[in-house]
Order: structure tokens, then C-alpha cells, then sequence
């Protein structure tokens, strides 16, 4: 027999073998009860050894369960911390929202949403910067942009989404200025109500804090909240 016919004959084995294990294993799971049934079975089958001597069937299963208990626990527990995340989450945008019906005046909203924000979303850095039209006013205050000083976010501004991750040092530097430096993931928050009110920036020092994977829908709804209220106060400061 060639070299060739041999390494077919094994593989026609190997396949064959695989066949019947899987039939076997199709069977005792249709027929859970089947060694309860068939008990002289157990003598002839050959069970894992640990350290402490052999292992039972019995042994074996409940080893198992208890590695499908640890996981489901460890599900369960993500999911509550998930529930409570977004619980708390739920907590804040409320809060923030009475927070800001009883703003007085452009300064108690932008204070109002820079402590909520900075303290709920464990960020370092938190800073609104507002579109005019008043060379002026931008010149004299940090707070103020002009809308061409917007160029490093038009993409963002484009399509009015929240953008969570790395952010260029251009962009840094025109959000954070002096404090660009310790910014090592942020979120930026387009605040939009019918025209471009400008940017809220949440900078952090943690890198795994904002990344490009987290949801936005949050941010989103926080963006159009905050953006409600500035329209208000920002329309009375004109």
C-alpha cells in the first residue's frame, strides 16, 4: 500500500471516528437519563483523574455547574452594574434639567452644567465655548469663539454628534488651553438648538475614560438639554 492510499485510509478513519463521537454526543444529550438506564456502562468508561484520585461522573458535572453558575453570576452582575450605571445617569440628567429651569441668567446655566457634568461623568476637565458674532467678545473672553475658529470640529459640527475618544492636539489645545497637556481622553459635545451654539468639552486624565466605543446616546440628549437652555439665556444677554 502506497504512501498516499495510507494517509486516505487514515483520514476516512479519522472522519469516521469523528462521526460516531458526534452521534454519541447528539445521543446523550436527546437521552440525559441514559446511564441511569444503562449503569453496567460506567465500569467501561474512563473518567479524568485529579490529584486527590479519580473523579466520579457526579464529581465531574457538578465541577461543571458550578463553572456555569460563575458565569452566569459574573452576567448577572454586569448587568446590574449596567442597571445602576444608568440609573445613576438617569439621576443626573434629571437633576441637571430642574438644575437649569431655575438658571438665572447665562452664567448660572454654564456653572450649572460644568459641576454636574465634571463631578457625574469623572471629568477632570469640563469647559463650554459659545459662537458670536462679536469679534469683540471673543477677543475679550475666553468663553467666546468665532464660528471659523471651529474649523478643527466641522465634521462633528456637520453631523451634530457627540465624539468620545482621543482627541487631535488641536483640538485639545483650542477646548483646554493651558491644561491641553493633562487631557488623555475626552468627549465633545456639539450644542445645537435650530443654529451652532458651540462645543462642551469633558476632558479626563484617565485614557480609558472616553473612547471611541462607548454610547453617545447620553451625551446626546445632555447636548440638546444644555443647548435648549443656552438659547434662552443667550437670546435675553443680546
Amino acid at each position: 500500500m502506497t504512501t498516499k492510499l495510507k494517509q486516505q485510509e487514515q483520514t476516512q478513519q479519522q472522519e469516521k471516528s469523528l462521526a460516531d463521537e458526534l452521534q454519541l454526543i447528539s445521543l446523550l444529550k436527546d437521552h440525559p437519563d441514559f446511564l441511569l438506564r444503562h449503569p453496567e456502562l460506567l465500569t467501561e468508561l474512563h473518567v479524568p483523574h485529579g490529584e486527590n484520585g479519580a473523579t466520579s461522573l457526579i464529581e465531574r458535572q457538578v465541577a461543571l455547574l458550578r463553572d456555569k453558575l460563575k458565569t452566569t453570576e459574573k452576567r448577572m452582575r454586569s448587568l446590574m452594574d449596567i442597571a445602576r450605571d444608568n440609573e445613576r445617569l438617569a439621576n443626573s440628567r434629571h437633576r441637571l434639567a430642574v438644575n437649569l429651569l431655575g438658571a438665572r441668567d447665562l452664567d448660572d446655566v454654564i456653572s450649572t452644567v460644568l459641576d454636574e457634568l465634571g463631578n457625574e461623568l469623572k471629568a477632570e476637565l469640563a469647559v463650554i465655548k459659545l459662537i458670536t458674532t462679536d469679534s469683540k467678545r471673543a477677543q475679550q473672553s475666553e468663553r467666546y469663539i468665532d464660528e471659523q475658529a471651529l474649523q478643527a470640529f466641522s465634521t462633528m459640527m456637520k453631523h451634530k454628534n457627540p465624539v468620545c475618544g482621543r482627541s487631535s492636539d488641536e483640538q485639545k489645545q483650542f477646548l483646554f488651553g493651558e491644561d491641553a497637556a493633562r487631557v488623555a481622553s475626552a468627549a465633545v459635545i456639539p450644542l445645537v438648538a435650530g443654529a451652532n451654539l458651540g462645543l462642551l468639552g469633558l476632558g479626563s486624565e484617565d485614557e480609558n475614560r472616553f473612547h471611541s466605543t462607548m454610547g453617545t446616546e447620553f451625551l446626546s440628549h445632555i447636548g440638546e438639554l444644555i443647548s435648549a437652555a443656552l438659547a434662552v439665556h443667550m437670546e435675553q444677554g443680546e
